[in-house]
């Protein structure tokens, strides 16, 4: 139960429920008060008007003292020490990102995660601190672009054991998704496991350009003779939906709207130029190593 849920419990002496809206109605020993567009709270005891304006209040102000700790919890690095004793471990962090209807969003989510902490970043992103995944990311993605009507992009994060991880679990989570706008792969489920080579090549890179290696470095040799570049979009962006397809020539196909011999076509250019053929399973890893090599600054 949310920590300001279980303070009210213990000051009112009753026990409290959050439940999805309309479930109950009042009664003459319960009362119900909105706490999301789609949740109430239900607090099993009968509360005058003006006792239940005081709890309106009193909840009014303490979420938005939590908000501000919460936030601080992602975007401090010592947002933790205020925040730790609140949370339970271990957590995976989902990172939502949309463009609009920010509200129809927010009960969403909050009805999917009722009992994960939710910390709402800004109007276009929610953070949630998922204990246990009720639905895959890939499910609530399409859930709310459905919904919600509004294009929606979910970044999945390494697991987090305390609470002095988190800061540094959500920069991972914003440059994963740098990153993947960088190299122009567009899915809209990005998980840290899929992304642990280019992350890995990008921090091999800023090694290189900070001379850790020292200078002419077998390394450096090494990435100057495998990275060969494209120079050519539409081949790149056919490459990365041939990968995403699984090295599927009729998936690809007709992901791209486009004719097999077509594909082939593009696939023998590709290979002309970079000398990888990648419908063969060691080139096409070669060929994306030396994609992220060109494309990651």
């Amino acid at each position: 139960m949310n920590p300001l849920y279980s303070e009210l419990k213990s000051i009112l002496e009753c026990d409290i429920e959050v439940i999805k809206k309309g479930k109950l109605k009042n009664s003459n020993s319960q009362t119900l008060i909105q706490i999301e567009p789609t949740l109430d709270l239900l607090i099993h005891r009968s509360l005058n008007a003006l006792e239940t304006i005081l709890v309106v209040k009193w909840l009014e102000k303490n979420t938005e003292a939590d908000f501000d700790t919460a936030s601080r919890l992602l975007l401090e690095p010592n947002g933790y020490k205020a925040f730790e004793p609140l949370q339970k471990f271990p957590v995976i962090l989902w990172r939502i990102l949309y463009k609009e209807n920010q509200e129809d969003v927010i009960a969403m989510i909050a009805s999917t995660f009722e009992t994960d902490r939710i910390i709402h970043l800004n109007a276009h992103e929610s953070v949630v601190l998922v204990s246990k995944c009720v639905v895959t990311p890939l499910e609530l993605q399409g859930t709310l672009e459905s919904e919600a009507l509004t294009p929606v992009k979910i970044i999945i994060g390494n697991k987090v054991t305390k609470a002095s991880e988190l800061y540094n679990a959500y920069r991972q989570l914003v440059e994963i998704a740098d990153l993947a706008q960088s190299i122009k792969q567009n899915s809209q489920v990005v998980t840290y496991d899929a992304w642990v080579f280019p992350m890995l090549i990008k921090q091999l890179k800023r090694a290189l350009n900070e001379g850790s290696f020292g200078h002419h470095s077998f390394i450096e040799e090494m990435m100057h003779a495998h990275i060969r570049p494209v120079g050519d979009s539409e081949l790149e962006q056919t490459a990365l939906v041939f990968f995403e397809n699984n090295l599927n020539i009729t998936e690809t196909a007709n992901k791209l709207f486009i004719h097999r011999n077509t594909l082939i076509y593009r696939l023998n250019k590709l290979e002309g130029i970079t000398g990888y053929d990648i419908r063969k399973f060691n080139d096409a890893i070669n060929y994306y190593l030396s994609y992220l090599g060109d494309k990651i600054s």
